[in-house]
């Protein structure tokens, strides 16, 4: 992962002056690689100190090896200096192409980059002991709600697909043993899914959610919480492409270590109900 993207996972563990010296990083690449730690501390109007505890924070075993991580993101990715930037008036489609090109391969690197096993086995193991699906995402996550609905619905598990807490609740109250809420939330913060969460709790429904890295309230509502990167899209952007794209990935990742982990049993489902559909369509062609 570029130092970059770790910063930007580590946002919400960070203390302020931590936060500050990550903040100067990430906006001031090229003029931290000559920097020593006093300079960058006076730099970011923190202390030496707080610049030596954030690098404690990182996968780099010093400061001389954060600024040799540094150059190396900064020669990578040189040839495209507009990661995650939106798009603007009167640009060329070739122009889009490369950019969004060059959001998804970054952000898909990030997201790979941190994914922990120990999660994804605690997650597919509760899933194969699971009776009933419940999924709930408002906006775009309602997209990745309905991917996941589509792969495991497939599999012949019982799966409920909501966007409305006012269907959801009700739900909650008389679920079957081994049952489990599975949650998506890019943020991890919207209202309704944190009452989503604090109500499965309540009548003791398991707890799965899939949201950006950090200890975002809905990771910390969990029991088993799945992270995707934190790619800084802008503020004022078009669409969750970046998010969606590291969500969608995720999910295919859970979804085929699923499988394989269950390969007999399931290797016959899925080839099952390819049949089902390849007959579906063979009668309409005859019918035609």
């Amino acid at each position: 992962m570029s130092v970059k993207g770790e910063l930007l996972n580590l946002q919400t563990e960070l203390s302020k002056s931590e936060k500050k010296v990550a903040d100067y990083i990430i906006a001031n690449p090229e003029t931290v690689v000559s920097m020593t730690v006093a300079q960058l501390a006076t730099a970011s109007l923190t202390s030496s100190s707080a610049v030596i505890r954030l690098v404690k924070h990182l996968k780099s075993s010093n400061y001389t090896t954060m600024k040799v991580d540094l150059a190396t993101d900064i020669s990578r990715n040189q040839s495209n200096s507009k990661f995650y930037a939106d798009i603007a008036a009167n640009e060329s489609l070739t122009a889009i192409e490369h950019k969004l090109l060059a959001n998804a391969q970054q952000t898909l690197q990030e997201t790979s980059d941190q994914i922990k096993e120990t999660e994804i086995t605690k997650l597919v193991d509760e899933l194969s002991n699971s009776q009933q699906i419940l999924l709930f995402g408002i906006g775009a996550s309602a997209l990745v709600a309905e991917n996941i609905s589509q792969k495991w619905s497939r599999l012949g598990y019982a799966i409920t697909v909501d966007n409305d807490l006012n269907l959801l609740l009700p739900k909650l109250v008389s679920l079957k043993p081994q049952s489990m809420l599975w949650i998506i939330s890019n943020s991890g913060e919207s209202p309704e899914v944190l009452v989503a969460a604090k109500t499965a709790h309540k009548f003791g429904v398991k707890v799965i959610s899939l949201t950006r890295f950090g200890k975002n309230h809905l990771f910390l509502a969990s029991d088993i919480g799945i992270h995707t990167s934190q790619p800084p899209e802008d503020q004022q952007r078009i669409a969750a492409t970046s998010s969606l794209l590291a969500q969608f990935m995720v999910i295919d990742l859970i979804f085929y270590y699923f499988v394989s982990q269950n390969f007999e049993r399931y290797s016959k489902v899925l080839a099952a109900s390819r049949q089902a559909v390849m007959e579906y369509h063979n009668n309409f062609k005859r019918l035609d």
